[in-house]
Parts: structure tokens; sequence; C-alpha cells
């Protein structure tokens, strides 16, 4: 029998026929689940129950309120996760997701300890964001089958998903119906963590079932209209683009953390270089792709500037195929050339971030 946790709002356990709820509430205050209305962590619990079987049931509240899922601090998101740790959980329903990018320094590292032992089933964000940490390539991520070519309880697979949410699951049941409420991939979680439990029920290891995950049947993706939710994300809206030569990723990721920690800025990045691993930081295969890749982080990645990691001798062709409002190029010595609006300037690596958060205000 697998231990299923949900992190979300309180369960009431009247709406899953009085099922043994073990409770944990880390917004204080609250020492049981309240009755009455119906919060998002209720509804996700329904959706587990009606399609898993053998199963015992944790839910770690994160949420104030109870009447839906509303914002929690990710450090509340962080300490439920280290909990997981503790508690034996075997899978982990998460509906609860950022998609700010920055979150990812207080969830990678935890998730990805719990992915050596439990199975992490994540929403993508709904409105098509990259989220943590449904994103990580040790996460399984999930969204729901909008488009109705499941029956609902059903999961499929497609490999390559841009976002890593390669699991899709319908949620379309009845009851849900009845409710008001539609196919959501918040609650296609539940359908996916219920398929996962079944598999730890025969016996299935954590390492087989992401084998036996990627094994499922392809989902048939079909061509979405245009002006459809399923491309949803950032609309008409343009972010400032820099473009760093001599540093490589690390040093990328070094100057995205110093504009988050002084100004809050968030960023994203693309690369051509192989480096750390980090959510914020897009691989480019080559020039071909650039300007695609670059289409797909303006729209999907709530970001305030995009980075640009390439060598010397790519500069001009990356600013023939985009509007690159800064080229920095690092000598190796802590200090940077600065190259916009026809100008130059040196400067030293201490005031980088301090004097390109000037020029880009």
């Amino acid at each position: 029998m697998s231990r299923i946790a949900v992190i979300d709002a309180a369960i009431d356990r009247a709406y899953i026929g009085g099922k043994h709820v073990e409770f944990i509430d880390l917004c204080g205050g609250v020492e049981k689940p309240p009755g009455g209305g119906i919060s998002h962590g209720t509804m996700c619990a329904m959706v587990l129950d009606h399609c898993a079987d053998d199963y015992e049931l944790v839910n770690i509240r994160i949420f104030d309120s109870d009447e839906g899922k509303v914002f929690c601090d990710v450090e509340l998101l962080a300490k439920a996760l280290n909990l997981c740790l503790e508690l034996d959980i075997d899978v982990i329903s998460l509906s609860a997701v950022s998609s700010i990018l920055s979150d990812s320094r207080h969830l990678y590292g935890v998730t990805k300890k719990l992915s050596d032992r439990a199975a992490i089933v994540s929403a993508l964000d709904n409105r098509r964001y990259v989220t943590v940490p449904t994103s990580y390539p040790h996460v399984f991520g999930v969204r729901s089958d909008h488009s109705g070519l499941l029956l609902p309880g059903e999961v499929a697979y497609h490999a390559g998903d841009p976002f890593s949410a390669n699991v899709y699951a319908n949620c379309g049941f009845p009851f849900l119906r009845d409710m008001g409420k539609g196919q959501s991939n918040s609650l296609a979680v539940p359908v996916a963590a219920a398929y996962v439990n079944g598999l730890f029920n025969e016996g299935y290891n954590i390492s087989d079932i992401g084998e036996h995950m990627r094994g499922l049947r392809e989902y048939p993706i079909r061509s979405i209209p245009n002006g459809s939710s399923e491309y949803e994300g950032r609309r008409g809206e343009e972010v400032p683009i820099v473009c760093l030569s001599g540093c490589g990723v690390d040093g990328c990721v070094m100057l995205m953390d110093a504009f988050f920690d002084v100004y809050e800025v968030q960023s994203a990045a693309l690369s051509f270089a192989g480096g750390v691993y980090d959510i914020r930081v897009r691989g480019v295969h080559s020039i071909g792709c650039f300007t695609a890749e670059l289409g797909f982080v303006k729209r999907h990645f709530k970001t305030d500037i995009i980075f640009v990691v390439a060598d010397k001798g790519m500069l001009a062709d990356i600013g023939h195929l985009a509007d690159v409002d800064v080229f920095i190029e690092f000598d190796g010595r802590g200090v940077a050339a600065l190259r916009y609006e026809g100008n130059t300037e040196h400067v030293h690596m201490s005031i980088l971030a301090d004097r390109l958060n000037e020029l880009l205000s």
C-alpha cells in the first residue's frame, strides 16, 4: 500500500467517504480540516479517491484559504516537500506549483532528493508557462486532455514536450461536471497520481515507473487553432535581450542571480553552451533554431530579461536574428565590455548588474 501526499488546501474527508486522512497543517491555527466548503484540496482528493485503490492519504495544507487554491509562500511548499522525505511518501500529488522560476532555488534540491524514492506528479501552469517543479526532468509533469482525446481516467504520454509536461490525463468525470468543474491541469494531476499508485501496488519500483510512463500510449497530438488556450502565455509584450560571450552558462546564472537578489528581476536565458542545469536556461542546438527558441522563451517564460549565451563568433548572427539591447563580452580578468546603441564601455564585474540595470531601466 503506497502513501500519497496531497499538498494543497485542507481536505474535507466527508467528500471522500470518510476515508482516514493524515492531516498536517503548515499554515498555523487549524488543528483539523474544516467541514462545509469544497476546497481545491478536497476536489483533488475526490479525483484521487475516484481513480485509486489501496493507498494511505496524507494531506499537507499550505494554503491559507480552504475555499480554493490561493497563493502561498514557496518556502511553505519547500517545507511540505521536505516533510515528504520524513513521512516516507511514495507519490506526491502536486497541483501547488509556481511559474516564478526564481522559486527554483527553494524547490530543485528537495525535489531531486525526493525523486530517488518517490514519484512527484506535478501540474503545468494552466496558462502554459514553464513551471517549477513540473518542468524538472526528474518530475512527472502533467497537463490535462483539453482536446478530449482520452477517456475519463485515461493517461497517455507525449515525448519531447517543450514544458516537460509529458503526461496527459483526462479528468472529465461526471461528478466534476456536476460541480461546474471542467478539465484543468490541477485536477489531471490526481488522475496521474492514481495511475502511479497502481504501478507501486503492482510491485514497480521508482526507476521502473519512469520507464513505464515513457512507454505509455502516445498522446495523439493534433493541431490547435491559433487563439486557443493551448497557446496562452505572454502575448504582445517585448522584454530586453542581452547577449553574453566569454562567461559560459555559469557566469550567466551568477548574473541572473545578482539581478534577482538586488532588484527582484526575473531572468531567463538561451544558451549555445553546456553548463550547470538551471530551469531558467534553455539550450539551443544551432543558430538555425534560435528564432523559434527565442519565441518560446518570450512567450512561455515569466521573465523580465532574456540573456543569450554564445561564442564571440556568433554575436553578429544573433544580432541579425534578434533585437539585442546590449552585447557583453567578458575578458576573463574581471572586466566586461558593454556595447549598446553604438557605445562601448568597460565595467568591472562587481558593478555589472547595477550598470546593466541602469541601461535597461
